[in-house]
């Protein structure tokens, strides 16, 4: 490959990891915002949501934590439109800019940081296992409010994993939200790719735009924590 596809996979990267941690706290503060539309309060920070005041690393950070549609409807939302409006707006751009690079970025890091936690889920229900995401409580609140109200009183720890598994509303809204980021990501890459042919017209520099879009959306999970423990917005 030329040197111009690695000073623009270098510049990539770079650009990837800020814009997808970056994108990491705009989901978070979706959920703030949400949280005020139910007048709850909870604390939120670059990764978890708490109770206000408290940081991941206290014992009772989640003891209490109060329930709201808004509060879990908006952050896989925001991410949402974020994904769906920097994809349309890079098929706007007629030439490859550094601009372009940041749009580019903005679209796929906010199409992995959904995509990413609804992969994850459907592995773990295939083998049996419930792996909790935003999308799969809406599903639980479906079926415990709405489809089976006689659980609406029992702890969510307590249901079976296979029982809440085996209504498809637990699945839909995952599966809604995967299909939407994917959508966003292929398009995003297609686009990025004719975008830059004459950096990207190499096969595995194409590779490892994707390549590298994976491994910056793992990289963040250490960064992100540290900054939720010291980084606290309290609604």
């Amino acid at each position: 490959m030329k040197n111009a596809t690695w000073r623009y996979l270098l510049a990539w990267a770079a650009t990837l990891f800020v814009v997808i941690v970056a994108s990491t706290f705009v989901h978070e503060i979706g959920h703030g915002i949400g949280a005020k539309l139910d007048g709850v309060h909870v604390s939120t920070g670059f990764n978890k949501i708490g109770m206000p005041g408290k940081t991941p690393a206290d014992p009772d950070f989640r003891t209490g934590m109060p329930d709201g549609i808004w509060l879990g409807l908006l952050g896989p939302l925001t991410t949402w439109a974020l994904a769906i409006g920097f994809t349309i707006a890079l098929y706007r751009l007629k030439k490859p800019t550094r601009f372009s690079c940041v749009i580019g970025a903005l679209a796929v890091a906010n199409g992995l940081v959904r995509a990413v936690p609804m992969t994850m889920f459907l592995l773990a229900a295939l083998a049996g296992n419930l792996h909790m995401e935003d999308e799969v409580g809406w599903g639980i609140w479906i079926v415990t409010n709405i489809l089976s109200p006689s659980l609406k009183g029992v702890a969510r720890s307590e249901i079976p994993a296979g029982l809440l598994l085996s209504y498809p509303a637990v699945w839909i809204p995952s599966l809604l939200s995967l299909a939407i980021s994917l959508c966003c990501l292929i398009f995003a890459f297609r686009r990025i790719f004719r975008l830059e042919v004459g950096r990207l017209a190499h096969w595995g520099g194409r590779a490892l735009v994707i390549v590298l879009a994976l491994i910056a959306e793992f990289a963040k999970l250490p960064v992100i924590n540290a900054l939720d423990r010291v980084i606290r917005i309290n609604w």
